[in-house]
């Protein structure tokens, strides 16, 4: 049994640390004092990746020296006391290099892997603050978010994204998101797994999909998307969670049977 207080205290500090970082995003965005470099195939970082990174990490260790950290820049750090850190300081960094609002921080933390008990979204462009808590339900600046009530896929707003890091996986993906265009009303993508998560949480959109995603990608929109009473599953259960790799089905729970079908037909 997790005791509350390890769960409230770190909930806490998560929304400190992304409000920090958040501020710090805000004010390299506005200065545009950056330049963008490449991790890999359409896989971008900028110094303030690296920068708001070192703000989380530094609130989190203020209060927590011992917990462990796995941030996407700087990779992990095993600590001594249970539980870790999962900590993406720019997802959209893309959207961030271009000055397109939507950019998050996503901070999560658990003791069992891919079963967060903190999350928290912040996009600090919309002032837009996600967070939840495992049992608590999740909330927008404070007030309880749920997911939609859409039960038809065909009256569906949904996201799904390209595996433009994969292109040897395209034809299979065409082939997806063929069905999931003809299976449910429209679709939209917003460059941040996070957002398209949180959004889910608060009834924006009624579904996503995504393949290759990084667990650090997802980890606080899980629990955003469980908590709001929606659905976050490995999108074929043959290959589950892993830190390097998730595919990743995430609904109102209403229509994720059907969205899986679509996926795997």
């Amino acid at each position: 049994m997790v005791d509350q207080s390890m769960i409230s205290q770190r909930l806490a500090v998560a929304i400190e640390a992304a409000r920090r970082g958040g501020a710090y995003l805000l004010q390299a965005d506005r200065n545009s004092a950056f330049t963008v470099h490449s991790k890999g195939e359409n896989d971008f970082v900028t110094e303030a990746d690296s920068a708001c990174e070192a703000i989380i990490i530094e609130t989190v260790k203020e209060r927590f020296p011992d917990d462990g950290i796995f941030a996407e820049e700087r990779g992990v750090e095993i600590g001594s006391a249970t539980g870790r850190w999962i900590i993406d300081p720019i997802d959209g960094t893309v959207n961030f290099s271009r000055s397109i609002p939507g950019y998050t921080i996503s901070i999560a933390w658990e003791i069992e892997p891919f079963e967060p008990l903190v999350g928290v979204v912040f996009n600090p462009r919309a002032d837009e603050l996600f967070w939840a808590s495992k049992n608590g339900g999740s909330f927008l600046n404070g007030s309880p978010i749920a997911v939609s009530t859409v039960c038809d896929p065909a009256r569906a707003l949904i996201a799904t994204v390209a595996p433009h890091r994969h292109h040897e996986l395209y034809d299979h993906y065409s082939r997806q998101s063929r069905r999931l265009s003809l299976g449910t009303s429209d679709i939209r993508s917003y460059g941040s797994c996070a957002l398209e998560m949180a959004y889910i949480a608060m009834g924006r959109l009624d579904a996503y999909y995504e393949m290759c995603l990084f667990y650090y990608d997802m980890a606080a929109g899980l629990l955003l998307v469980k908590e709001a009473g929606g659905m976050a599953t490995a999108a074929d259960e043959r290959l589950p969670f892993s830190d390097e790799r998730c595919d990743l089905v995430a609904s109102n729970g209403l229509i994720h049977p059907q969205i899986l079908h679509m996926v795997h037909q």
